[in-house]
């Protein structure tokens, strides 16, 4: 892996684990930095990442302030009559935190977005932007994707996301519990019949070499 994969790896775990705004928003603003250096470098593909680590920053600082406006049982009311003066605790929370009022809504609305549709918005051509993002999700809602498709989708990520792909298949065996393996024993032959069905209607369809591969896929298992 290199330095840089390495350093993307160690920041989306970060974003992951954090608990704090304060903590999400410096990885972003670093993100921030990164992608800036990468645009004027011209370097297309360091611009990606930092934009991805950052939209990610983004959207957990979103979910952690819906669960802070949760945890005070909504939104608070703009200015009663007897506060007239007063700044409303969301404006308060937003200076604290060094984050406009346009910021706080648009992290807030990307936190409301599906993960695993976040997470297809990522892996689409280009460099992503928050507000493409919103906007495709709101127009994919009129027909929303099918669950199971996404579902089945967010796994296969997971296992190039996590590294499970790269690693040795005997050590995470071995790592596993009694009732693991037997479970993994009854549903690994049914989970691959699944997907070499999966692979022979995506090749019938031209997607994967034609109907020879289907019936190579089948064969396999």
């Amino acid at each position: 892996m290199t330095a840089e994969l390495a350093r993307y790896d160690a920041m989306c775990r970060a974003i992951d684990e954090a608990y704090q705004i304060d903590e999400v928003k410096d990885i972003r603003d670093k993100a921030l930095a990164l992608e800036v250096y990468a645009r004027q470098a011209k370097n297309i593909e360091a611009e990606r990442r930092a934009c991805e680590i950052r939209l990610r920053a983004e959207r957990k600082a979103g979910e952690l302030r819906r669960q802070e406006e949760k945890s005070r049982g909504g939104r608070p009311a703009k200015n009663p009559p007897d506060q007239a003066g007063k700044v409303s605790t969301n404006a308060e929370r937003r200076a604290e935190l060094g984050i406009s009022k346009d910021q706080d809504e648009r992290w807030q609305k990307l936190a409301a977005v599906p993960k695993e549709e976040f997470e297809a918005a990522l892996a689409e051509p280009g460099v992503p932007t928050a507000n493409s993002i919103i906007a495709k999700i709101a127009e994919k809602r009129s027909k929303p994707m099918d669950s199971a498709a996404l579902w089945l989708w967010g796994r296969m990520k997971d296992f190039e996301r996590n590294g499970i792909l790269a690693d040795d298949p005997d050590r995470v065996w071995a790592e596993m519990a009694d009732h693991m393996r037997a479970d993994m024993r009854r549903l690994v032959p049914r989970v691959c019949e699944w997907l070499n069905q999966l692979e022979a209607s995506n090749a019938e369809q031209g997607n994967i070499g034609g109907r020879e591969a289907a019936r190579n896929s089948v064969r396999r298992v």
